[in-house]
Protein backbone atom coordinates (compact mmCIF):
# COMPACT_ATOMS: atom_id res chain seq x y z
CA UNK A 1 0.00 0.00 0.00
CA UNK A 2 3.08 2.32 1.05
CA UNK A 3 5.22 1.47 -2.33
CA UNK A 4 1.77 2.33 -4.32
CA UNK A 5 1.13 5.71 -2.78
CA UNK A 6 4.93 6.38 -3.24
CA UNK A 7 4.85 5.71 -6.85
CA UNK A 8 1.72 7.90 -7.66
CA UNK A 9 3.26 10.63 -5.54
CA UNK A 10 6.87 10.43 -8.11
CA UNK A 11 4.19 10.56 -11.40
CA UNK A 12 2.68 13.60 -10.31
CA UNK A 13 5.84 15.24 -9.42
CA UNK A 14 7.33 14.29 -13.36
CA UNK A 15 4.30 15.20 -14.76
CA UNK A 16 4.29 18.64 -13.00
CA UNK A 17 7.76 19.12 -14.31
CA UNK A 18 7.31 18.21 -17.83
CA UNK A 19 4.23 21.01 -17.79
CA UNK A 20 6.36 23.38 -16.57
CA UNK A 21 9.29 22.72 -19.24
CA UNK A 22 6.22 22.87 -22.03
CA UNK A 23 5.57 26.51 -20.86
CA UNK A 24 9.07 27.72 -20.60
CA UNK A 25 9.49 26.81 -24.51
CA UNK A 26 6.24 28.16 -25.41
CA UNK A 27 6.99 31.54 -23.62
CA UNK A 28 10.56 31.17 -25.18
CA UNK A 29 9.43 30.63 -28.47
CA UNK A 30 7.06 33.37 -28.01
CA UNK A 31 9.50 36.29 -27.22
CA UNK A 32 12.16 34.85 -30.17
CA UNK A 33 12.32 37.51 -33.22
CA UNK A 34 10.49 35.53 -36.46
CA UNK A 35 13.05 33.41 -37.99
CA UNK A 36 13.24 33.81 -42.28
CA UNK A 37 14.29 30.91 -44.52
CA UNK A 38 16.88 32.24 -47.09
CA UNK A 39 15.39 29.66 -49.56
CA UNK A 40 11.75 31.29 -49.45
CA UNK A 41 10.11 34.94 -49.64
CA UNK A 42 8.64 36.10 -46.72
CA UNK A 43 5.27 37.86 -47.20
CA UNK A 44 4.99 41.26 -45.17
CA UNK A 45 1.47 42.77 -45.13
CA UNK A 46 1.00 46.35 -45.23
CA UNK A 47 -1.75 48.87 -44.69
CA UNK A 48 -2.46 52.64 -45.23
CA UNK A 49 -4.94 54.19 -43.30
CA UNK A 50 -7.90 54.95 -45.37
CA UNK A 51 -7.37 52.71 -48.76
CA UNK A 52 -7.70 48.98 -49.46
CA UNK A 53 -4.95 46.47 -47.40
CA UNK A 54 -2.30 45.59 -49.82
CA UNK A 55 -0.43 42.42 -49.78
CA UNK A 56 3.35 42.90 -51.14
CA UNK A 57 5.90 40.39 -51.36
CA UNK A 58 9.75 41.47 -50.48
CA UNK A 59 12.11 38.53 -51.57
CA UNK A 60 15.26 38.30 -49.67
CA UNK A 61 18.54 36.78 -51.41
CA UNK A 62 21.30 34.70 -50.22
CA UNK A 63 23.69 36.28 -47.46
CA UNK A 64 26.93 36.89 -49.04
CA UNK A 65 29.95 34.24 -47.93
CA UNK A 66 32.48 36.22 -45.73
CA UNK A 67 35.59 37.67 -47.68
CA UNK A 68 38.36 36.75 -45.42
CA UNK A 69 41.48 38.87 -45.97
CA UNK A 70 45.16 37.79 -45.38
CA UNK A 71 46.97 40.76 -44.20
CA UNK A 72 51.01 40.39 -44.79
CA UNK A 73 52.65 40.97 -41.76
CA UNK A 74 55.54 44.23 -42.27
CA UNK A 75 58.85 43.03 -42.21
CA UNK A 76 60.72 43.24 -38.96
CA UNK A 77 63.45 45.77 -39.38
CA UNK A 78 66.99 45.55 -37.65
CA UNK A 79 66.86 47.11 -34.13
CA UNK A 80 69.31 50.06 -35.81
CA UNK A 81 67.80 50.37 -39.33
CA UNK A 82 67.51 53.83 -40.66
CA UNK A 83 65.83 55.82 -43.74
CA UNK A 84 68.27 57.39 -45.98
CA UNK A 85 67.06 61.02 -46.86
CA UNK A 86 67.59 62.94 -50.15
CA UNK A 87 66.93 66.50 -50.27
CA UNK A 88 64.60 65.15 -47.13
CA UNK A 89 62.90 62.64 -49.32
CA UNK A 90 62.92 58.94 -48.11
CA UNK A 91 64.47 56.35 -50.57
CA UNK A 92 64.74 53.11 -48.46
CA UNK A 93 66.04 51.94 -45.66
CA UNK A 94 69.17 49.95 -44.66
CA UNK A 95 69.95 48.24 -41.83
CA UNK A 96 72.28 51.15 -39.62
CA UNK A 97 73.55 54.50 -40.13
CA UNK A 98 77.01 52.95 -40.59
CA UNK A 99 75.81 50.91 -43.61
CA UNK A 100 74.23 54.14 -45.56
CA UNK A 101 77.77 56.15 -44.94
CA UNK A 102 79.77 53.40 -46.72
CA UNK A 103 77.21 53.42 -49.72
CA UNK A 104 77.13 57.04 -49.51
CA UNK A 105 80.98 57.00 -49.77
CA UNK A 106 81.27 54.45 -52.49
CA UNK A 107 78.51 55.44 -54.54
CA UNK A 108 80.28 59.07 -54.57
CA UNK A 109 83.86 57.69 -55.86
CA UNK A 110 82.03 55.79 -58.45
CA UNK A 111 80.47 59.01 -59.89
CA UNK A 112 83.20 60.96 -59.09
CA UNK A 113 85.84 59.05 -61.14
CA UNK A 114 83.92 57.28 -63.91
CA UNK A 115 85.86 57.23 -67.24
CA UNK A 116 89.27 58.77 -65.68
CA UNK A 117 92.08 57.63 -67.91
CA UNK A 118 95.52 58.79 -68.25
CA UNK A 119 94.64 61.94 -70.11
CA UNK A 120 91.89 63.07 -67.18
CA UNK A 121 92.48 64.63 -64.11
CA UNK A 122 89.43 65.30 -61.53
CA UNK A 123 89.39 68.84 -60.47
CA UNK A 124 86.40 68.99 -57.85
CA UNK A 125 83.43 66.70 -57.49
CA UNK A 126 80.56 68.01 -55.55
CA UNK A 127 77.63 66.17 -53.70
CA UNK A 128 74.53 68.15 -54.52
CA UNK A 129 71.71 66.54 -52.74
CA UNK A 130 71.51 66.79 -49.42
CA UNK A 131 71.58 63.87 -47.51
CA UNK A 132 70.62 62.80 -43.78
CA UNK A 133 69.33 59.42 -42.25
CA UNK A 134 66.45 59.08 -40.08
CA UNK A 135 65.31 55.90 -37.62
CA UNK A 136 63.06 53.43 -40.23
CA UNK A 137 59.49 53.79 -39.92
CA UNK A 138 58.73 51.17 -42.35
CA UNK A 139 57.28 53.37 -45.06
CA UNK A 140 60.04 52.55 -47.76
CA UNK A 141 61.44 49.39 -48.92
CA UNK A 142 64.51 47.85 -46.76
CA UNK A 143 67.08 46.61 -48.95
CA UNK A 144 70.67 44.92 -48.76
CA UNK A 145 73.55 47.29 -49.63
CA UNK A 146 73.96 45.95 -53.17
CA UNK A 147 70.25 46.36 -54.10
CA UNK A 148 70.49 50.02 -52.77
CA UNK A 149 73.82 50.71 -54.29
CA UNK A 150 72.10 49.04 -58.22
CA UNK A 151 69.39 51.25 -57.11
CA UNK A 152 71.08 54.48 -57.03
CA UNK A 153 72.88 53.71 -59.74
CA UNK A 154 70.10 53.16 -62.16
CA UNK A 155 68.87 56.69 -61.25
CA UNK A 156 71.79 59.03 -60.74
CA UNK A 157 69.26 61.88 -60.04
CA UNK A 158 67.89 60.15 -56.29
CA UNK A 159 71.55 61.48 -55.24
CA UNK A 160 72.47 63.85 -57.72
CA UNK A 161 76.63 64.33 -57.96
CA UNK A 162 78.34 67.07 -59.82
CA UNK A 163 81.72 67.33 -61.12
CA UNK A 164 84.34 68.97 -63.14
CA UNK A 165 86.64 66.79 -65.10
CA UNK A 166 89.58 68.57 -67.25
CA UNK A 167 91.44 66.56 -70.50
CA UNK A 168 94.31 66.88 -72.59
CA UNK A 169 94.66 65.98 -75.90
CA UNK A 170 97.63 66.69 -78.53
CA UNK A 171 97.45 67.04 -81.90
CA UNK A 172 100.20 65.89 -84.04
CA UNK A 173 101.02 66.87 -87.62
CA UNK A 174 103.76 65.13 -89.00
CA UNK A 175 106.78 66.93 -90.85
CA UNK A 176 107.20 67.48 -94.30
CA UNK A 177 109.58 65.53 -96.47
CA UNK A 178 112.66 66.39 -98.26
CA UNK A 179 114.27 64.12 -100.39
CA UNK A 180 117.27 65.24 -102.03
CA UNK A 181 119.16 63.74 -104.73
CA UNK A 182 123.20 63.18 -104.62
CA UNK A 183 126.01 61.12 -106.26
CA UNK A 184 127.73 60.84 -103.09
CA UNK A 185 125.90 57.53 -102.35
CA UNK A 186 125.36 54.64 -104.61
CA UNK A 187 121.99 54.14 -106.50
CA UNK A 188 119.44 52.78 -104.20
CA UNK A 189 120.88 54.16 -100.86
CA UNK A 190 119.30 56.54 -98.62
CA UNK A 191 120.67 58.55 -95.60
CA UNK A 192 119.01 60.45 -93.11
CA UNK A 193 120.40 63.87 -92.84
CA UNK A 194 117.28 64.52 -90.76
CA UNK A 195 114.32 62.49 -89.18
CA UNK A 196 112.43 65.62 -88.63
CA UNK A 197 109.85 66.24 -85.35
CA UNK A 198 106.25 66.61 -85.70
CA UNK A 199 104.38 69.68 -84.77
CA UNK A 200 102.38 68.95 -81.62
CA UNK A 201 99.80 71.43 -80.16
CA UNK A 202 99.00 71.03 -76.63
CA UNK A 203 95.04 71.43 -75.54
CA UNK A 204 93.17 71.53 -72.19
CA UNK A 205 89.30 71.32 -71.66
CA UNK A 206 87.45 71.70 -68.84
CA UNK A 207 84.22 69.24 -68.90
CA UNK A 208 81.09 69.43 -66.59
CA UNK A 209 78.78 66.59 -65.88
CA UNK A 210 76.09 65.86 -63.58
CA UNK A 211 74.64 62.66 -62.90
CA UNK A 212 76.70 61.05 -65.14
CA UNK A 213 76.02 63.30 -68.13
CA UNK A 214 78.09 65.92 -70.01
CA UNK A 215 76.21 69.27 -69.35
CA UNK A 216 78.95 71.59 -70.77
CA UNK A 217 82.58 72.19 -71.85
CA UNK A 218 85.28 74.61 -71.65
CA UNK A 219 88.77 75.10 -73.64
CA UNK A 220 91.19 76.60 -70.82
CA UNK A 221 94.69 76.08 -72.63
CA UNK A 222 95.29 75.73 -76.48
CA UNK A 223 99.70 76.00 -76.61
CA UNK A 224 102.02 74.32 -79.09
CA UNK A 225 104.34 72.42 -77.49
CA UNK A 226 107.01 71.67 -80.15
CA UNK A 227 107.12 72.54 -83.63
CA UNK A 228 107.75 70.66 -87.14
CA UNK A 229 110.81 70.72 -88.75
CA UNK A 230 111.35 69.02 -91.88
CA UNK A 231 112.72 65.59 -92.56
CA UNK A 232 115.74 65.70 -94.81
CA UNK A 233 116.47 62.28 -96.87
CA UNK A 234 119.73 62.13 -99.54
CA UNK A 235 118.88 59.60 -102.17
CA UNK A 236 122.01 58.29 -103.67
CA UNK A 237 122.07 57.76 -107.49
CA UNK A 238 126.11 57.03 -107.88
CA UNK A 239 126.88 54.19 -110.96
CA UNK A 240 130.41 52.82 -111.24
CA UNK A 241 131.74 53.11 -114.55
CA UNK A 242 133.42 49.62 -114.08
CA UNK A 243 131.46 48.48 -110.66
CA UNK A 244 132.81 44.32 -111.14
CA UNK A 245 136.29 45.65 -109.91
CA UNK A 246 138.68 46.77 -107.36
CA UNK A 247 137.82 50.68 -106.56
CA UNK A 248 140.80 52.94 -106.99
CA UNK A 249 142.98 54.79 -104.56
CA UNK A 250 140.67 57.92 -105.95
CA UNK A 251 137.40 56.89 -106.59
CA UNK A 252 134.55 59.25 -105.28
CA UNK A 253 134.64 63.15 -104.87
CA UNK A 254 136.24 64.88 -102.13
CA UNK A 255 134.25 66.12 -99.21
CA UNK A 256 134.72 69.99 -97.72
CA UNK A 257 138.24 70.64 -96.89
CA UNK A 258 139.71 69.36 -93.60
CA UNK A 259 140.66 72.55 -92.48
CA UNK A 260 143.15 72.57 -89.02
CA UNK A 261 143.11 68.94 -88.97
CA UNK A 262 145.48 66.73 -89.75
CA UNK A 263 144.99 62.67 -89.98
CA UNK A 264 146.96 59.65 -90.01
CA UNK A 265 146.92 56.42 -90.76
CA UNK A 266 145.10 54.48 -88.14
CA UNK A 267 147.51 51.51 -88.46
CA UNK A 268 151.19 51.41 -90.06
CA UNK A 269 149.75 48.54 -92.46
CA UNK A 270 149.14 48.03 -96.48
CA UNK A 271 145.70 49.03 -97.96
CA UNK A 272 144.56 46.05 -99.69
CA UNK A 273 140.83 48.00 -100.76
CA UNK A 274 140.16 51.40 -101.60
CA UNK A 275 136.54 53.02 -101.17
CA UNK A 276 134.34 53.10 -103.73
CA UNK A 277 132.05 50.29 -105.31
CA UNK A 278 133.33 47.27 -105.53
CA UNK A 279 132.15 43.66 -107.42
CA UNK A 280 128.79 45.51 -107.25
CA UNK A 281 127.94 47.12 -103.62
CA UNK A 282 129.45 50.06 -102.62
CA UNK A 283 132.23 49.57 -100.13
CA UNK A 284 132.84 52.81 -97.67
CA UNK A 285 136.27 52.65 -96.35
CA UNK A 286 139.69 51.74 -96.85
CA UNK A 287 140.87 48.25 -95.41
CA UNK A 288 144.53 47.71 -93.98
CA UNK A 289 145.78 44.16 -94.19
CA UNK A 290 147.75 44.52 -90.26
CA UNK A 291 149.85 41.63 -87.95
CA UNK A 292 147.26 40.07 -85.23
CA UNK A 293 148.40 42.68 -82.13
CA UNK A 294 149.36 45.57 -83.77
CA UNK A 295 148.23 48.22 -82.28
CA UNK A 296 145.60 50.82 -83.91
CA UNK A 297 145.82 54.47 -83.08
CA UNK A 298 143.57 57.55 -83.30
CA UNK A 299 143.76 59.53 -86.55
CA UNK A 300 143.22 62.69 -85.22
CA UNK A 301 142.34 64.31 -81.53
CA UNK A 302 138.64 64.03 -80.53
CA UNK A 303 136.35 62.58 -78.66
CA UNK A 304 135.46 58.28 -78.27
CA UNK A 305 131.50 58.78 -79.20
CA UNK A 306 130.67 54.81 -79.70
CA UNK A 307 132.74 51.65 -78.24
CA UNK A 308 130.91 48.90 -78.68
CA UNK A 309 129.62 45.64 -80.73
CA UNK A 310 127.60 46.37 -83.86
CA UNK A 311 126.21 43.78 -86.24
CA UNK A 312 128.05 43.13 -89.37
CA UNK A 313 131.52 45.41 -88.12
CA UNK A 314 132.39 43.29 -85.25
CA UNK A 315 134.03 45.55 -82.48
CA UNK A 316 133.38 49.33 -83.39
CA UNK A 317 135.19 52.68 -82.56
CA UNK A 318 134.29 56.13 -83.08
CA UNK A 319 135.84 59.26 -82.69
CA UNK A 320 133.94 62.83 -82.94
CA UNK A 321 136.95 64.97 -84.19
CA UNK A 322 136.03 69.24 -85.38
CA UNK A 323 134.17 69.90 -88.24
CA UNK A 324 131.82 67.02 -88.28
CA UNK A 325 134.38 64.97 -89.49
CA UNK A 326 133.99 61.31 -87.70
CA UNK A 327 136.29 58.49 -87.81
CA UNK A 328 134.86 54.93 -87.87
CA UNK A 329 136.78 52.15 -87.12
CA UNK A 330 136.18 47.69 -87.24
CA UNK A 331 137.51 45.32 -85.86
CA UNK A 332 139.31 45.98 -83.53
CA UNK A 333 140.17 43.97 -80.07
CA UNK A 334 142.07 44.66 -76.46
CA UNK A 335 140.30 48.30 -76.91
CA UNK A 336 142.11 50.64 -74.52
CA UNK A 337 139.33 53.63 -74.24
CA UNK A 338 136.27 53.84 -73.36
CA UNK A 339 132.88 56.13 -73.84
CA UNK A 340 133.58 60.31 -74.02
CA UNK A 341 136.85 59.69 -73.59
CA UNK A 342 139.33 62.46 -75.09
CA UNK A 343 141.95 60.78 -77.23
CA UNK A 344 145.16 62.46 -79.35
CA UNK A 345 146.27 61.77 -82.78
CA UNK A 346 149.04 59.13 -82.13
CA UNK A 347 147.32 57.63 -78.89
CA UNK A 348 146.67 53.58 -78.63
CA UNK A 349 142.78 53.27 -78.87
CA UNK A 350 142.73 49.13 -79.77
CA UNK A 351 144.60 46.82 -80.92
CA UNK A 352 144.65 44.03 -83.94
CA UNK A 353 142.68 41.08 -83.37
CA UNK A 354 145.05 37.45 -83.14
CA UNK A 355 142.80 35.46 -86.01
CA UNK A 356 142.80 31.50 -85.51
CA UNK A 357 144.43 29.95 -88.18
CA UNK A 358 146.70 31.84 -90.71
CA UNK A 359 144.05 34.54 -91.77
CA UNK A 360 145.50 38.41 -91.84
CA UNK A 361 143.58 40.42 -89.40
CA UNK A 362 141.59 43.01 -91.73
CA UNK A 363 140.78 46.96 -89.80
CA UNK A 364 138.26 48.77 -91.77
CA UNK A 365 138.34 52.65 -91.71
CA UNK A 366 135.71 55.26 -92.74
CA UNK A 367 135.66 58.79 -92.58
CA UNK A 368 132.64 60.66 -92.62
CA UNK A 369 131.62 64.41 -92.97
CA UNK A 370 128.16 65.45 -91.89
CA UNK A 371 127.30 62.00 -91.87
CA UNK A 372 128.47 61.36 -95.32
CA UNK A 373 131.13 58.90 -95.97
CA UNK A 374 134.20 59.97 -98.10
CA UNK A 375 137.09 58.16 -99.50
CA UNK A 376 139.83 58.53 -96.91
CA UNK A 377 142.79 58.62 -99.37
CA UNK A 378 141.67 62.62 -99.71
CA UNK A 379 142.64 63.23 -96.46
CA UNK A 380 145.28 61.14 -94.90
CA UNK A 381 148.86 62.54 -94.41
Amino acid sequence: MKDGKARLLWMAVFATLLVLLVAVFALLEKNAAPKLSVLEPRTLITATPGTEQQDSVEAFSPAPTPVHIIQTPAPVLPKNAVNLLSDGDALFALDSRETAELLLRTYYQQCAYENIDENCILLKATLVSSVSTAPADGSVEYLSFDAALSKLNKNRSLISVQRTVERASVAVVMPDVQMQRTDLLPEGTRLFLHLGTASRTLTLSEFFYKDGFATSDTETLNRQISSATTKSILVGTYRSAQPDREPGQREGRKGKAKGTLSFVAPVRAQIVSYFGMRYGSMHYGVDYSAAGGMRIVAPEDGTIIFCGERPGYGFVIEIRHENGFISRLSSCANVAVELEQHVKRGSIIAYMPVPEGRETPILHYELLIDGIPYNPMYYLS
